[in-house]
């Protein structure tokens, strides 16, 4: 038995502090500031560093587990196992990771360089492993195994992970720019944090949760400073008179900070059970985005989507598989990121048929120049993306007389962008180029740069 002056370990945080980038190509695309919320250089390459990590360690803090022997046990797609594993390790403990049939060679491959103590493949869903883990795996024990504390990890549906992913929130106060003159600070006065909407994928919730939490969190404290700048005072002295005696206007939300939770197609069990207004489970997963395939979300994850707390409000969307390879090609040319299925249907959310309209316009713009223009253009220095950018949706406007009857009476080539039709700009038409949108770049390891050669070479085809 711990003794009654057990004191909490002090453990190492399994997990990093991520960048925020700007993006001047993607913002360019979407027609609003875009930020990304790199969690894919997390340990494990996503953000289930800080979801499986907080969990781990919620486990190694209880007393019943103090100078015990411990064996963790995750059951996972893929990512949440080697997050699991990644995270054990560096603290020191074995994990055994159990997944479905589904999962592809190369993530078995990672789970086991990564030092998993056994990787096991079950059943078609997280589920059917999952009851395999608990009913089969773990009670399977022999020799000194009966002496060690058998703790199993849940993927997504466990308060300690969407603490952990609430941490995103933390750092984002920190990281976010502060409002740069007195229109911004009107905006965004009252918010949590100074910004529109944030996108994440959604497979059973976990990450979503985390966000809500985390603004919620950190919109009730920024009340709580309103009311202390206000009176001079804080609640938490009892000496004072309390908030119900107490004159104070407390700010509200001019407007919510808007969360997106992007689904794809076959793995959509929020969409599902939002238009059912119940939870839902999905026969069957049948998109390739498997690492968001959980059959049903968590409670909780339908609760915040369909009665948010104030100050948040959560949209549904859910893409194609090639609308979310198309985001993944996008990544990896303008931000030189290689991510998963899962979060490049973020991207193509925020961005929608940009691709597209960039390429018209490229063509449109080539197609207008004259040839003493091209012939030129061996001979001028042309300002080129050195690396940091994206050009492909600038244009020359430079005037040539002879260009003026294709190209318009001051023979410039139009520069307007195409009107886009992404989820971001149809769900929150009001955004406008100084708007901010923070996306979860979740990251992912179920991915190669051959994988996304195919997902290229499929799109070519006419992949819809």
């Amino acid at each position: 038995m711990p003794s009654a002056e057990y004191q909490t370990p002090t453990l190492k945080t399994p997990w990093i502090e991520t960048p925020l980038v700007e993006s001047a190509a993607l913002s360019r695309a979407a027609g609003c500031r875009i930020f990304l919320k790199l969690e894919n250089v997390q340990p494990s390459g996503s953000f289930k560093s800080r979801a499986m990590g907080n969990q781990i360690l919620s486990h190694l803090r209880k007393p019943e587990y103090a100078n015990r022997r411990i064996h963790f046990y995750a059951s996972s797609g893929g990512n949440a196992g080697l997050a699991a594993v990644c995270a054990a390790r560096t603290l020191g403990y074995p994990c055994t990771v159990v997944v479905p049939l589904s999962t592809k060679p190369l993530m078995l491959e990672k789970l086991r360089a990564a030092g998993a103590a056994d990787v096991i493949r079950h059943g078609e869903t997280f589920f059917e492993a999952g009851s395999y883990m608990k009913d089969v795996i773990m009670k399977t024990s022999s020799g000194d195994d009966d002496d060690v504390a058998k703790i199993a990890l849940h993927p997504f549906d466990n308060e300690p992970i969407w603490e952990g992913n609430s941490t995103i929130i933390d750092e984002l106060e920190k990281q976010l720019p502060q409002a740069a003159n007195s229109d911004e600070e009107q905006v965004y006065r009252g918010r949590a944090l100074p910004l529109d909407a944030i996108l994440c994928s959604v497979g059973g919730g976990g990450l979503l949760n985390g966000l809500v939490m985390g603004l919620e969190k950190r919109r009730s404290k920024k009340q709580v400073e309103s009311v202390v700048s206000s009176t001079g005072h804080s609640y938490l002295d009892t000496s004072l008179e309390t908030p119900s005696t107490t004159s104070v206007s407390v700010s509200k939300d001019p407007s919510p900070i808007n969360i997106l939770a992007i689904e794809t197609d076959g793995t959509d069990s929020l969409a599902a059970a939002i238009a059912k207004n119940s939870l839902v489970s999905l026969p069957k997963i049948t998109s390739q985005a498997t690492s968001l395939g959980a059959i049903r979300v968590s409670e909780t994850t339908f609760q915040y989507a369909v009665a948010p707390p104030p100050g948040i409000k959560v949209h549904s969307a859910v893409l194609t598989d090639a609308e979310a390879a198309r985001g993944v090609l996008r990544l990896a040319d303008d931000e030189r990121l290689l991510v998963e299925l899962a979060c490049g249907v973020c991207v193509e959310a925020a961005i929608g048929d940009a691709a597209n309209a960039a390429s018209t316009s490229s063509a449109t713009a080539v197609a207008g120049q004259s040839s003493k223009k091209r012939k030129r253009a061996a001979d001028d220095t042309v300002t080129r993306d050195e690396g940091y950018g994206d050009d492909r949706l600038s244009t020359d406007n430079d005037t040539d007389p002879e260009n003026e009857a294709e190209n318009g009476d001051d023979g410039r080539v139009s520069t307007k962008t195409p009107e886009l039709k992404s989820k971001l700009k149809k769900l929150l038409p009001d955004l406008n180029a100084q708007s901010r949108v923070v996306i979860i770049v979740c990251g992912g390891s179920n991915v190669t740069i051959d994988m996304a050669g195919e997902y290229r070479r499929l799109l070519a085809q006419g992949w819809a």
